[in-house]
């Protein structure tokens, strides 16, 4: 869907677009969505009415034109379970930037990770289970430490997509079927 913008505002992390459409964007709050403008970038809704969304986007600068392309990538509240219990929680659900994998445990067809959050929430971790999972391909990972760069989940059909990028250690990717989240105490 294009929109046309007529303001960005930035503070940190968080992008807020004045836009004009004749109706709302069709996203709701946790969505994640793919941005054409300036640069292409993936960005989660923090806050949305009919005159602006607030994203919040991993990159520190952005170049905006005076249209962009949004569109839905995923949404965890619809296709996570146990995100709405860590919505509730957290106050948004994460994006596991700069995350450290604490464990793993890669199956058939079943992947499970154990994600340590970054700061300020490092005494939590969330443990995602993927179920179905199906052409399944991962990186070996560090002795030491894994630490997520970026994780993207997207919709293929019917499946879900999971690309995990490394900044250190595992990273892969695959489909799956379903998504199971629990936010855990560290254990450390």
């Amino acid at each position: 869907m294009e929109v046309r913008i007529e303001k960005v505002e930035q503070n940190g992390k968080e992008y807020t677009i004045r836009y004009q459409l004749e109706k709302p964007l069709p996203f709701d709050l946790h969505d994640i969505v793919m941005l054409q403008a300036g640069d292409y970038v993936v960005g989660s809704v923090r806050q949305l009415d009919a005159e602006q969304i607030t994203l919040y986007i991993s990159k520190d600068e952005l170049n905006w034109g005076d249209k962009t392309i949004i569109q839905l990538a995923f949404s965890p509240t619809v296709s996570i379970r146990g995100s709405k219990e860590i919505i509730a929680e957290l106050g948004h659900f994460p994006d596991f930037e700069e995350g450290i994998i604490t464990g793993y445990e890669i199956g058939k067809d079943q992947v499970e990770l154990t994600i340590q959050l970054p700061e300020p929430l490092s005494d939590r971790e969330v443990k995602l289970t993927f179920l179905e999972a199906f052409d399944i391909e991962f990186s070996p990972p560090d002795a030491r430490l894994n630490v997520i760069a970026e994780v993207d989940f997207r919709y293929d059909g019917t499946d879900m997509v999971v690309d995990i990028e490394a900044a250190q250690g595992l990273s892969g990717s695959f489909f799956c079927g379903g998504i199971q989240a629990e936010l855990v105490q560290n254990e450390n």
